[in-house]
């Protein structure tokens, strides 16, 4: 037997109107968790996630007379969720950076040494932050929300998802600029001036998606590995990644030795 229509008649029980949508939409994000939103959404049956929230069929197509308008309070929901902001921070780079400066406080005496622990933290928490988001089902979810933006039809719906993925990211930028505002003020750095934490959090993120989404389509490149010398002389392991955020953060930041 064939499922009815959007918008066919179901059962009559009747759910107030806000415990369905909120029921609704959380269903939905719990299904697409597992998977990640895809350009299309046309995977996410709408009978499956009535039958696995439990909802009535009739008050759930009272609120959405039209799946256009389900998805696109979906897209809202899944721009703002706490998944999606915690997508776009990985606190797993904090600890990393912060254990590489641990270990190495016996350099922090001098500049060079400050230096060589800066750059040694960046290389690995740098590698630690791509190899995450290139495997986060959060973080391809936020992209293709970003994808998607432009290319919703209605005008209303399309600024609701661009104001929510704006909020999501000033989150983002606030949050990580903190850490590196307070990781290189701690080191004795200081920003030259125009720049500042936030624009190293918002080019450094740009740096690090950017070459997830390349390594998709050409990993070759974006695994490419460059052996440079470490805090200790010895060769190691660079990934583009920390290449790439190191030096943006050399153009932002005073690394330049000061007397007094």
């Amino acid at each position: 037997m064939s499922s009815p229509g959007w918008g066919a008649p179901g059962r009559n029980s009747r759910q107030p109107a806000d415990e369905t949508r909120e029921l609704a939409l959380s269903t939905a994000l719990s299904m697409l968790s597992q998977t990640g939103l895809t350009v299309s959404l046309e995977h996410l049956s709408i009978e499956d996630l009535i039958r696995t929230a439990g909802l009535p069929r009739s008050t759930f197509y009272r609120l959405w007379p039209a799946k256009e308008r389900f998805f696109a309070d979906l897209l809202v929901e899944l721009a703002t969720s706490s998944d999606s902001n915690d997508a776009m921070f990985y606190p797993g780079t904090q600890v990393a950076a912060y254990e590489v400066i641990e270990a190495n406080k016996h350099l922090l005496a001098t500049h060079e040494g400050r230096v060589a622990v800066l750059r040694d933290a960046v290389r690995v928490a740098g590698r630690m932050n791509f190899e995450h988001f290139s495997e986060a089902v959060g973080w391809r979810t936020h992209v293709t929300l970003v994808a998607s933006a432009s290319s919703l039809a209605d005008v209303e719906n399309r600024e609701r998802l661009v104001a929510a993925l704006q909020e999501t990211e000033q989150l983002f930028i606030e949050r990580t600029a903190k850490f590196y505002g307070d990781a290189l003020s701690g080191l004795g750095f200081s920003f030259t001036p125009g720049a500042s934490a936030e624009l190293l959090a918002g080019l450094g993120a740009a740096v690090v998606e950017g070459l997830a989404q390349r390594r998709l389509v050409n990993p070759e490149l974006a695994d490419t590995i460059i052996m440079k010398p470490g805090i200790d002389g010895q060769l190691v392991e660079w990934h583009p990644a920390a290449l790439g955020f190191w030096g943006i953060l050399e153009a932002l930041v005073d690394l330049e030795p000061h007397e007094g």
